[in-house]
């Protein structure tokens, strides 16, 4: 996992602006909150990672299955050290706005070293389970099998496989996913080819 994610600068305000917020609330959403009660739970990480082994056939028992726990587990330590501010065990929507406008605001202050641990993590666990043939490259009926499991509709997802990778011309390869993702998160451009990472052509949840 020796790729380094790409940081694209976006707004040097300290606060998220109301796009982003809703870009930000759309991923809580749909990746985050799967039981939509509002707030991240370890119940919803092992909701997402049952889910996810069970869309690969991945049973109790197989490598790829107690790897997946592994990884969401320290994914899960990660993430509360970062963004659970009232160390209630729980990460409501606010707290993850807060976790970016905190990271927002390092990076005006030129204090930010990239992307943090735990977005790597997932990141590179996101990338793999796109890629399910395993061969480095996300292709398009890989990316909209996935999203449809996640609500969002084959013909939206595929459509925006196509604008991110500018009409197919562009291999999504782990370090392009991890650029766009990282637009996505970051970056007040509306026009930005990261804004469709998440296979929605709006920011509706």
């Amino acid at each position: 996992m020796g790729q380094v994610l790409q940081k694209v600068h976006g707004s040097k305000e300290p606060k998220v602006s109301c796009f982003r917020r809703k870009k930000l609330l759309c991923e809580f959403n749909t990746f985050y909150d799967l039981n939509k009660d509002g707030v991240i739970t370890i119940d919803d990480f092992n909701q997402a990672r049952l889910h996810i082994c069970r869309l690969n056939g991945w049973k109790e028992g197989c490598p790829k299955f107690d790897k997946t726990k592994e990884l969401f587990d320290e994914i899960w330590t990660l993430l509360r050290e970062d963004a659970d501010c009232d160390s209630d065990e729980r990460i409501t929507s606010e707290e993850w706005i807060k976790l970016w406008e905190r990271r927002t605001k390092l990076e005006s202050q030129d204090q930010e070293e990239g992307a943090p641990k735990w977005l790597v993590t997932y990141l590179w666990f996101r990338f793999n389970m796109y890629d399910r043939t395993g061969d480095g490259v996300i292709d398009s009926d890989e990316f909209s099998y996935v999203l449809e499991d996640f609500g969002i509709p084959q013909k939206q997802s595929r459509q925006c496989y196509l604008i991110m990778t500018e009409n197919d011309t562009r291999k999504l390869d782990y370090d392009y996913f991890c650029e766009l993702a990282e637009e996505y998160l970051t970056s007040e451009d509306e026009c930005a080819l990261g804004n469709f990472i998440t296979g929605r052509l709006d920011f509706r949840h």
